[in-house]
């Protein structure tokens, strides 16, 4: 792979880089020049990925190893240049995000790319343990309390955030209940529904933070990143999986999705873009309820009750 170094000296973190959008952007940033941490829930796909990556032959990058020892302990090796690092966590679990954001910015003082990818679907609605339904718990609370945890290193570096959402986000109806019954599943109405809340989620928590960090020097954009061939199809229920079987055909390569990363944080003069939202490499308006602004603003706050921020 052709190393390139618009990127060199940057750190980077992204979420869910064992597979699809995470591995390709993961990839992408790597030949860069970046110095990226992989946050996977799996340690024997977060290992095998890593172990990929070193035949892949990305010349100039040091790799680091995969984690060794009890769940998540933290990589062993100096943090200069480019390279990679594995990091596991359960985003699911706000244990495992508090535990793994000390290990991050014990390590990274400065960041500046944060690229929350991480997403899953379930046939049936499954809790959190601490009780909240587990696709909105994965796909928005997880995300929301890492990038508050990792705020103080996104100030002192460029502080670029990218929150990978979806055009399904078009679907998702967080007025439909009370916002306490949707995060903790007392509304649930199917999976491809808890997906679209968790994507609106995404778009909404994306514009509020430009509203109360932009001034602190932290970006951040939302992205759909294409109607891809990933691992996440796989998990939907039997019903819709079907439907969508005939589609597979035309879905894009993951690396569509890494390009649509790629396209917010790469170029320095696109510093200035944020608080967009992006479907591949075109910006467009997302949904008329992602641009409510009290919606956006009683998520947060009630994100941080339930994330006891």
């Amino acid at each position: 792979m052709r190393m390139s170094s618009s990127l060199k000296g940057q750190v980077a973190i992204v979420t869910g880089a064992n597979s699809g959008v995470g591995r390709s952007a993961t990839e992408m940033l790597l030949q860069a020049g970046a110095h990226v941490t992989m946050v996977c829930r799996s340690r024997e796909r977060g290992e095998r990925a890593l172990a990929e990556l070193r035949a892949a032959g990305l010349r100039g990058v040091r790799n680091r190893g995969a984690l060794g020892g009890r769940l998540n302990e933290p990589v062993a090796g100096d943090s200069g240049g480019a390279g990679v690092d594995l990091e596991l966590a359960d985003l699911s679990r706000q244990e495992d995000v508090r535990e793994l954001a000390g290990r991050l910015a014990s390590r990274l003082p400065a960041i500046d790319i944060l690229v929350n990818n991480a997403g899953v679907t379930r046939p049936q609605c499954v809790h959190s343990p601490e009780g909240f339904e587990l696709t909105f718990a994965t796909n928005h609370l997880g995300h929301f309390l890492l990038t508050r945890l990792l705020r103080e290193g996104l100030e002192a570096g460029r502080g670029r955030i990218v929150n990978v959402s979806s055009r399904g986000h078009r679907s998702g109806d967080l007025r439909r209940a009370e916002l306490e019954d949707i995060a903790r599943g007392q509304a649930w109405d199917g999976a491809l529904q808890a997906y679209a809340d968790s994507k609106l989620a995404n778009v909404l928590f994306t514009l509020e933070t430009v509203r109360r960090w932009g001034s602190r020097g932290i970006t951040a954009n939302a992205v759909h990143p294409g109607v891809l061939a990933t691992e996440i199809w796989k998990k939907t229920s039997l019903g819709p999986r079907l439907l969508l079987l005939p589609f597979t055909w035309f879905m894009s390569s993951p690396d569509v999705g890494g390009r649509a990363v790629m396209n917010l944080v790469e170029d320095p003069s696109r510093d200035d873009v944020t608080g967009r939202y992006f479907h591949v490499l075109k910006e467009q308006g997302p949904s008329a309820q992602a641009r409510d602004e009290s919606l956006a603003r009683e998520l947060w706050e009630r994100s941080v009750e339930w994330t006891r921020g």
